[in-house]
């Protein structure tokens, strides 16, 4: 074609829903579509995603402009509801779990047939369709352009970090999941519109695929459009980005079109190979090198980038795109993709928040300003778990300072505070354990400790539990929590220091808790930190809903921002700790049902409720309904425990009980448990004659780990004992009433490896249950850590 009627480009865009709040994958696009015109705002495969779909242009400043103004008009409807849009081929936080796919009978469908595959695609990308409307002439087009398309990947890549923020390693992870697709591939192997139309029609007949749309090849004729689309890649934050794709797609279009009119062979590579660069593309972004595969060989990406556009400039001159073509690809070599970008955001200050920031901002048009941090001091060799070079990190070393003139001091040179007396406190508080409510002694050895050290302690309403605040009043307050009690189990370890009271002992660990909170107490004093600190020493934690609920009310979260617990985990050996972000436990809930109704004689069960049966529906019936109800990824499991009836084999007994919990890892899920299983046990127990009564007793939800406070809290660990002891927590699925305190305040909570490497694991609420002593420093310096950390209130 000439520069007078180039072929015209089109776009589709698909966009990230982001919780203004919480910076999480949000499943609201049925509320935002509801916003939005019909046709260009569509929905995708999962709820937490929107596709934009833009007019034809024969020019790239139509393009460009009709993109930025379906950029603006999704992102100001999104705002209005508390949501961002983010391009970008993945994001870092989501809670999978609460992810839905979108309801209708397509997409159902398809996540009947592929199930995870289905469920994990939490990913966008950018497809460019370019006029062809010879559908035998896009098919061998497909072909000639499928081996150059790795370095229109690279140029978008932005994927690199799974949901969890785990960094994969590449530059697009989202080409590694889209690759799971049973049809995907570089072009069809076919050579005509008829043998394309063939292949589709088999692959749909064969149920592999459900129609047309899934023949997810990198370049294929559109199943709707008479145009060649490009789907291989990533979304692009900014639009610079899409608008240089578009143009070298098109161009690249025009020179194969031409070739093939005139009869000359295009690259010839073997799919094989055209894979492999497609791969090296993906892990490597503009960042390393890429496969340029005419030679075979490795090349510098801008070096291959700048060849690639040299070779399409008659094309691009004749449209008019070459000089805007030069200054966008000149740009995106020298700045990096945005998967470098998005690396380097985090590096800052270690916050998987700043990378949504950042991709919110450029989605927007604006440029993000990330806060100013220290520079590190070289930083040591990163292990086998290292997820990035030059990772930039602040490094405390568990270094606490004087305000005076004293000079720095580290905690292995302060005589204030060593392991014998940690280990001496713990010992005391192990050997002398209290109950729930009951935790006066424990209380008053705390509080003479926190006196001792010119600190005012206000003791709770109750008598047991306590806080104090140290450091200047500076607006900003974190809290760090331990908890008091011990459990009614009798202790059988047989240490010296063994509990003394019958029937009780710290068979969770609340002992090392409190002596660690007391431990960061006397260095605080000591060396006080630059902004407020709240020390919580919480009764009850053992009960149901939990003594946090009572240390709320008594008002110690009062003006607090973030909030900080540890918690024993003889799972992880001694001197790792172990987070993660979202939900770290699960709900706890317990159900009682008890059952009544006219008994008799096994011999003539229809003259009674037969109430074993009804009971027995009721056990397998509510678990098989909550199991089709709700969501398999929120973990929901309902366990019974104890189910009584009868006393005889020939007698049909005229009462009986059933008593279960209830747990989850879902805190929306867990909010809606009560009223589904009261209605199932009525509709299961309704064809029986059998009366019930239902004691539900909604527990603590799940402890959900805050994105900006999990940062935090991995960077204070990192600090103390280094990255490659630092751990991604496993949920957990009981359950811990710190979640309380995360229903008021943003926090974190971590676990702290407490098994010696060497002997059996005892597992907690066990009445062997001990712990390796070392442990507790590691916890001190974390959380003294935690108050060193810079802008707590970013």
């Amino acid at each position: 074609m000439l520069a007078s009627d180039p072929r015209k480009v089109g776009v589709e865009e698909e966009f990230h829903l982001i919780d203004r709040k919480t910076r999480r994958l949000t499943t609201r696009a049925p509320e935002l579509l509801a916003r939005l015109p019909d046709g260009v705002f569509v929905d995708e495969l999962q709820q937490c995603v929107v596709e934009v779909n833009s007019g034809v242009y024969a020019d790239l400043d139509g393009l460009r402009t009709d993109l930025e103004r379906h950029r603006r008009v999704l992102i100001d409807a999104a705002e209005g509801l508390g949501i961002g849009v983010a391009a970008a081929g993945s994001m870092p936080l989501a809670l999978p779990a609460e992810m839905h796919v979108t309801g209708t009978q397509r997409y159902r469908r398809m996540l009947a047939d592929y199930q995870v595959l289905a469920r994990e695609q939490l990913i966008c990308g950018t497809q460019v369709h370019v006029d062809l409307p010879d559908r035998d002439e896009a098919v061998q087009v497909a072909h000639r352009v499928a081996p150059l398309m790795p370095v229109l990947l690279a140029l978008s890549a932005s994927s690199p970090f799974r949901s969890d923020g785990a960094d994969t390693g590449y530059a697009s992870a989202r080409t590694l999941l889209w690759l799971r697709w049973p049809s995907t591939g570089p072009a069809a192997p076919v050579s005509s519109a008829a043998e394309y139309g063939t292949l589709i029609d088999d692959l749909v007949a064969s149920g592999v695929i459900s129609d047309p749309g899934m023949a997810y090849f990198d370049v294929r004729p559109s199943v709707k459009l008479p145009t060649l689309e490009l789907r291989v890649c990533d979304s692009c934050p900014r639009l610079d980005t899409v608008v240089l794709v578009a143009a070298l797609f098109r161009a690249l279009v025009e020179r194969e079109v031409e070739g093939l009119r005139a009869g000359t062979k295009g690259v010839e590579v073997v799919p094989t190979l055209t894979r492999a660069a497609l791969w090296r593309a993906a892990r490597s972004g503009l960042e390393e090198e890429l496969v340029d595969v005419t030679v075979p060989q490795a090349r510098p990406a801008a070096e291959l980038v700048g060849d690639f556009v040299n070779s399409l400039r008659p094309q691009l001159e004749e449209t008019g795109d070459w000089d805007t073509v030069v200054e966008l690809s000149a740009e995106a070599t020298a700045h990096g993709s945005s998967a470098a970008r998005q690396r380097q955001a985090l590096g800052r200050r270690g916050r998987l928040t700043d990378v949504v920031d950042l991709l919110l901002a450029e989605t927007a048009g604006r440029s993000e300003h990330l806060p100013e941090v220290e520079s590190p001091p070289a930083p040591r060799e990163l292990g086998p778990r290292s997820t990035g070079a030059g990772r930039t990190r602040r490094y405390w070393s568990a270094r606490f300072w004087d305000r005076g003139d004293t000079a720095d001091m580290t905690w292995t040179e302060s005589t204030e505070l060593d392991e014998k007396k940690l280990i001496e406190w713990r010992r005391d508080l192990h050997a002398h354990p209290e109950l729930s409510f009951e935790e006066r002694r424990t209380t008053g050895v705390v509080r003479a400790h926190l006196v001792g050290l010119g600190l005012a302690p206000v003791l709770m309403p109750g008598g047991t539990g306590l806080w104090c605040d140290l450091g200047p009043d500076t607006g900003e307050c974190i809290a760090l929590r331990a908890d008091l009690d011990a459990l009614p189990i009798a202790e059988t370890t047989g240490l010296p220091f063994e509990s003394r009271v019958p029937g009780v002992s710290h068979a969770c660990g609340h002992d090392a808790h409190t002596t660690m909170l007391m431990g960061a107490a006397s260095v605080l004093t000591k060396y006080p930190p630059p902004s407020r600190v709240r020390l919580i020493f919480q009764p009850g934690e053992e009960t149901t809903p939990g003594g946090s609920v009572d240390t709320i009310a008594a008002g110690a979260l009062d003006g607090v921002s973030k909030i900080f617990a540890l918690h024993c985990d003889p799972n992880l050996e001694v001197g790792k700790l172990a987070t993660r972000t979202g939900p770290i436990t699960s709900s706890n809930d317990s159900v009682t049902v008890r059952l009544w109704s006219a008994g008799g004689h096994t011999a003539r069960p229809h003259l009674t409720g037969d109430l074993i049966h009804a009971a027995a529906v009721l056990v397998t019936g509510l678990s098989s309904v909550l199991d089709r109800r709700i969501d398999a990824r929120t973990a929901t499991v309902l366990t019974w425990g104890k189910v009584a009836a009868g006393q005889v084999a020939n007698s049909v007994p005229e009462s009986g009980e059933l008593v279960g919990t209830l747990r989850s890892a879902s805190r929306e899920t867990w909010a809606s448990l009560e009223p589904l299983v009261t209605d199932t046990i009525c509709h299961l127990l309704a064809p029986y004659n059998v009366r019930y009564e239902l004691s539900y007793l909604q527990g603590v939800p799940p402890v959900v780990n805050d994105p900006d406070c999990t940062a935090d809290l991995r960077e204070a660990i990192e600090s103390v004992v280094g990255f490659d002891h630092l751990a991604e927590a496993h949920q957990s699925s009981g359950g811990e009433d710190f979640a309380w305190y995360l229903e008021k305040v943003p926090g974190a909570m971590a676990r702290l490896g407490v098994w010696d490497g060497i002997g059996t694991r005892q597992e907690l609420h066990q009445p062997g249950f001990n712990l390796d002593e070392r442990a507790m420093i590691h916890g001190v310096r974390t959380l003294v850590a935690l108050t060193r950390l810079e802008d707590q209130s970013g």
